[in-house]
């Protein structure tokens, strides 16, 4: 019979080969996991900076357009209030024409009145004379 001690020494360094060769294949095996992780993360970093750049280019496209639209929006307020202007410009010199025939008319009514109280006096004045 052989050694019981020397069996236990055999079946140990049985399985002491058999974990190393399970050790080197799960070694292998982990390596190509990580390197699978990496082209996975390589890929996703890439349609990421992909879709970024694609958004950040329409977000610009929208700006460049509202900012063109509102130029525009702004110039034609401008031109709108230019007109409104000279309209009111000539609205108060048309004003200003009416309050002057205005005044020019109250006073010719008021000289009018004191000419005509004037000459109602004098011709009193002279009825008590004669």
């Amino acid at each position: 019979m052989s050694d019981p001690n020397q069996e236990i020494k055999d079946l140990i360094l049985a399985l002491d080969k058999k974990l190393e060769g399970i050790d080197r294949k799960l070694e292998i095996q982990v390596t190509e996991i990580k390197s699978e992780i990496r082209l996975v993360k390589t890929d996703l970093e890439a349609k990421i900076d992909l879709t970024r750049n694609d958004l950040e280019s329409k977000i610009q496209g929208a700006r460049n357009e509202l900012e063109a639209k509102i130029d525009l929006s702004r110039s034609s307020l401008e031109v709108k209030i230019a007109e409104l202007s000279g309209k009111m410009d000539g609205y108060s010199k048309r004003l200003d024409q009416q309050e002057f025939i205005s005044r020019g008319a109250i006073v010719a009514l008021v000289v009018g009145v004191a000419s005509g109280f004037i000459k109602y006096f004098s011709s009193a004045i002279d009825w008590s004379l004669t």
